[in-house]
């Protein structure tokens, strides 16, 4: 195996500064490049980084030049009406939209595996194996819950920054004895399924989320995502 490129943990578009390692040519090769055998030929990085990317696009001020900045393989943007239209086969195909919405959970079980594995270096610990199995090999599913804001409604951090995905005491704490990990990224609040005690204590991240969803003046529920227009990254209802 070659280690001659630096693969980024996160895509360069969201996180240009992020460098993994333990992560061969092959591998860094196979998340960012599409597949045109598969149903859905992007790749996970470029879903991933396509709905962040224009999430954050969406937050910022614009003006009647924007449209001239704004870049999307998978969206148009109309500067009159402030709306996007997706552009690709998405709401008339089931079996696009399933594919399109496990390539981006297994994109985003991709950011977790390779952040936790360059800041504590314990990513190839075996207890993530049906992550690797899942994000590398297609093999399995593993559950994405999502937080669904009210009406657009964002309480994010500073939009300018690089992604991160933040690893403290206290998170690596929630990992070793519950199982899941709580991601944010302006606003959008993921839960993820990263180890099998996930599963025995669902009931538990359940009472946790609805901690965060209170009076339901920000959040308003708490979904396990099946498909992706379920997470409002366009700022209006496309088409659940």
């Amino acid at each position: 195996m070659k280690f001659k490129t630096k693969p980024h943990t996160i895509p360069r578009t969201l996180n240009n500064e992020n460098i993994g390692f333990d992560i061969c040519d092959s591998c860094n090769s196979f998340f960012g490049t599409d597949n045109n055998g598969s149903i859905v030929s992007y790749s996970l990085d470029k879903i991933s980084k396509e709905f962040f990317n224009v999430h954050k696009f969406l937050l910022t001020n614009k003006n009647s030049e924007s449209w001239k900045e704004f870049k999307s393989q998978f969206f148009n943007y109309y500067h009159k009406s402030g709306k996007l239209k997706i552009k690709v086969d998405y709401i008339r195909n089931p079996s696009y939209a399933n594919e399109f919405t496990r390539k981006f959970k297994r994109g985003i079980y991709n950011m977790f595996l390779q952040e936790y594995h360059r800041i504590t270096e314990n990513g190839l610990d075996e207890k993530f194996n049906k992550i690797r199995e899942f994000v590398r090999n297609n093999n399995g599913d593993i559950p994405l819950y999502y937080l669904v804001s009210n009406n657009g409604i964002r309480l994010t951090e500073n939009i300018d920054e690089p992604l991160e995905i933040h690893f403290n005491d206290l998170s690596l704490k929630i990992i070793d004895n519950y199982g899941y990990y709580h991601f944010t990224m302006t606003g959008l609040n993921f839960y993820l399924f990263v180890t099998d005690k996930a599963y025995e204590n669902i009931d538990f991240i359940e009472k946790e989320a609805n901690k965060l969803i209170g009076s339901g003046f920000v959040f308003i529920d708490f979904i396990e995502l099946k498909r992706i227009n379920q997470i409002d990254f366009t700022l209006n209802n496309w088409g659940i």
